[in-house]
C-alpha cells in the first residue's frame, strides 16, 4: 500500500466513521449482531492500516505523555467508583439478591481491570530496558 498525506488520513478516516456508523445502524437495527461485529472489526483493522501508511508524525511525545495521563487518572477514576458501587450493591444484598449478584459482578470487573492494568504496565516498563 503506498503512503497518504495527512489530509487523505482524515477524509478516510472521516469516510470509515460514516460508513460504519450507519453499517451498525442497519446491523443492529435488523438483530444482526455477528456481522456488526465482524464489520467493526474489519473497520478497526482498516484504520491501523490506514495509521501505518501515513508519511507524517501523527502524535508526539508531548502527546503521549498527556493522553498517559489522562487515561491513568481515567482509570483510577472509574477504579474507585466502580467499586464504591460495587461495595454498596453488596451491602445491600438484604434489600434485594440481584444486588449482591451485579455488585460482585461490579467488583469481579474491578479486579479484572486492576489485574490486566498491572500486567500492561510491567510489560511495558520492561519492554523499554
Amino acid at each position: 500500500m503506498k503512503k497518504i498525506n495527512y489530509k487523505q488520513y482524515r477524509i478516510y478516516r472521516i469516510l470509515m466513521t460514516i460508513v460504519l456508523a450507519i453499517a451498525m445502524s442497519i446491523f443492529v437495527a435488523i438483530g444482526n449482531f455477528v456481522l456488526a461485529l465482524v464489520f467493526l472489526l474489519a473497520a478497526v483493522v482498516i484504520m491501523i492500516l490506514l495509521k501505518k501508511n501515513v508519511n507524517t508524525v501523527l502524535t508526539d511525545e508531548r502527546v503521549n505523555a498527556i493522553s498517559g495521563k489522562a487515561s491513568r487518572i481515567t482509570m483510577v477514576t472509574f477504579a474507585m467508583l466502580i467499586t464504591v458501587a460495587g461495595i454498596v450493591l453488596v451491602s445491600l444484598k438484604n434489600i434485594s439478591p440481584q444486588y449482591l449478584l451485579i455488585g460482585n459482578i461490579l467488583l469481579f470487573i474491578e479486579c479484572a481491570m486492576m489485574l490486566t492494568y498491572s500486567i500492561l504496565f510491567r510489560y511495558y516498563s520492561n519492554r523499554k530496558k
